[in-house]
């Protein structure tokens, strides 16, 4: 009799954990409301980069301070009087300014409470920076200077392999020579 009611007892328990562990795992399939700021990783040229305000998620697409992110690529950031635009200036070979309209979030620059967010795409492609989307948090950005000049090999099996279908990819060239 004391078993029985133990067993009992033991599946109620058992099933309440369950239960637990669903809601729990159901509530945590959205990825917006799982991820906030501090889960967005960002590094420029395998150094990261850390911001004041924290990283935003807006339906679907990351925001992140624009000043702190703009800086670390060596861009300058001006901010013409009685626009609603911000002008990045800068650039590895020639100065190149690119104005960027605050819209929403569908234009990837917004402003919220005084603090100018991008989309890190909006940055870094008309400058010539690569970025590269490792994990739905984690993006690497790559300065052009740092990329390998592109270049075309034939495979063992005799297929032309580009050097740029490897970006974004850990990638080992292994160069023989007879000479």
């Amino acid at each position: 009799m004391i078993l029985a009611v133990s067993v009992r007892r033991l599946g109620v328990i058992v099933g309440f954990i369950m239960l637990t562990v669903v809601l729990f795992c159901a509530v945590g399939l959205t990825e917006e409301g799982n991820m906030n700021g501090k889960d967005l990783q960002i590094t420029i040229d395998a150094q990261r980069v850390t911001f004041a305000a924290p990283p935003i998620l807006r339906e679907g697409n990351w925001f992140v301070p624009l000043e702190p992110f703009a800086k670390q690529l060596g861009l300058k950031v001006e901010y013409p009087e009685g626009a609603k635009m911000v002008v990045l200036c800068g650039g590895v070979t020639s100065e190149l300014c690119v104005p960027l309209e605050f819209q929403d979030s569908a234009k990837g620059v917004i402003n919220v409470d005084g603090v100018t967010y991008v989309q890190p795409a909006r940055v870094t492609k008309p400058f010539g920076f690569e970025i590269y989307e490792v994990s739905a948090n984690q993006l690497e950005v790559i300065q052009p200077m740092h990329l390998a000049s592109e270049f075309t090999l034939v495979d063992l099996e005799g297929t032309p392999r580009r050097l740029q279908d490897f970006r974004g990819k850990k990638t080992l060239l292994y160069v023989w020579g007879s000479w």
